[in-house]
């Protein structure tokens, strides 16, 4: 509650790494007054977990936080008392396996439910996803299994979450009771699929029907473990994909010309900009440039000779050509260099002081 009695929107978007919690935070984030929270002093290897004195602070604000933490009795108290909405979001764990996977690869190493180094990110593919469904899949067991029970909280799936962007951040948001207009939704996620602002990976089912039969054994393996669960949904659609990759009738993972095509064009584009790190490139080329424009404008008989009627059309063309040319190689983001200082804001000042204090 604020000081003149309205009731604050608090979301916790409880998720199992690579579920398209990113794009669904994006897209709540978008509408109205709602904020990014991050509720823990540091990430990284760290295991995720609320954080009262962060909460407190953000208490008067409308904010989606997305963590991946498991639920048990503190994080059940810290939802009770600070008026949070817990929406879980889970995901095939064969279709976890390669999109983590693509991810150590492109991004990084550093997760709280397994130990990585760089060197592991050159494995082959087998053995990357057997050593991922070995030592990472049994968290996000645990993570569901923790989850499944709780009170309150609305499970959502990756793949629901793809086909119906709008639809679920309509059921989300109603969970949550906040007063959000169907309109506001539809915006806020062409918004965010516009701006292509998430990290949604591939965003396609069945990506785990590549996996070799040893990974997916050993996953079913896991699923034993838990024989009082052998009708909860989720793990029969667990078994169900697993006995089709074995099987043999598992489609393979659809083609993504989209994604190929982004990765080519960001090669192409690459390449296209390599002057734009050279300063003598930047900077000579619009001299140069310059002068030719003068020289051209100069010519009595260029293309459209002077003592025509028209005669400094084509000067006038070639000069707003060649200034629109230099202006491009010129072109500088202010910020964008490696070398560029970002001066803090004042959240990312109260993170680094709560971090020295929990270190």
């Amino acid at each position: 509650m604020t000081e003149n009695g309205k009731r604050r929107t608090h979301i916790l978007l409880a998720c199992m790494p690579k579920s398209g919690s990113t794009f669904l935070s994006d897209i709540i984030s978008e509408i109205g007054d709602f904020q990014r929270a991050v509720p823990l002093p540091a990430a990284g290897r760290r295991e995720q977990e609320l954080d009262e004195f962060y909460l407190q602070q953000i208490d008067d604000q409308d904010y989606v936080a997305q963590l991946h933490i498991r639920n048990h009795r503190w994080t059940e108290e810290m939802c009770q008392d600070y008026g949070i909405t817990p929406i879980v979001l889970v995901r095939s764990l064969f279709d976890c396996v390669v999109s983590l996977r693509d991810h150590i690869r492109r991004e990084g190493n550093l997760w709280p439910m397994i130990w990585l180094r760089p060197e592991h990110a050159h494995l082959d593919d087998a053995t990357l996803d057997r050593m991922i469904a070995r030592l990472a899949i049994p968290w996000y067991l645990n993570f569901y299994v923790s989850w499944r029970n709780a009170s309150n909280r609305l499970l959502i799936t990756y793949e629901e979450l793809i086909e119906g962007p709008v639809e679920i951040t309509k059921e989300v948001l109603n969970f949550a009771q906040a007063a959000v207009s169907d309109d506001q939704i539809w915006q806020a996620v062409q918004a965010v699929q516009g701006k292509a602002a998430s990290r949604l990976n591939v965003g396609v089912r069945g990506r785990g029907n590549c996996l070799d039969h040893e990974t997916v054994r050993g996953i079913l393996e896991l699923l034993d473990f838990y024989p009082e669960s052998a009708d909860d949904p989720y793990f029969q659609m667990l078994r169900e994909q697993g006995r089709s990759i074995l099987s043999g009738d598992a489609p393979a993972r659809p083609k993504n010309p989209a994604g190929s095509r982004s990765s080519r064009m960001r090669i192409a584009r690459k390449r296209r900009r390599w002057w734009k790190n050279y300063h003598l490139v930047r900077f000579a080329a619009p001299v140069l440039l310059g002068i030719a424009a003068a020289s051209y404008s100069l010519m009595p008989k260029d293309l459209i000779p002077d003592s025509a009627i028209y005669g400094y059309v084509d000067d006038a063309v070639i000069i707003a050509l060649f200034a629109f040319l230099a202006g491009r190689l010129t072109k500088y983001k202010r910020g964008s260099s490696p070398g560029a200082r970002r001066r803090p804001d004042s959240a990312s000042v109260q993170r680094m002081l709560r971090r020295i204090e929990y270190q």
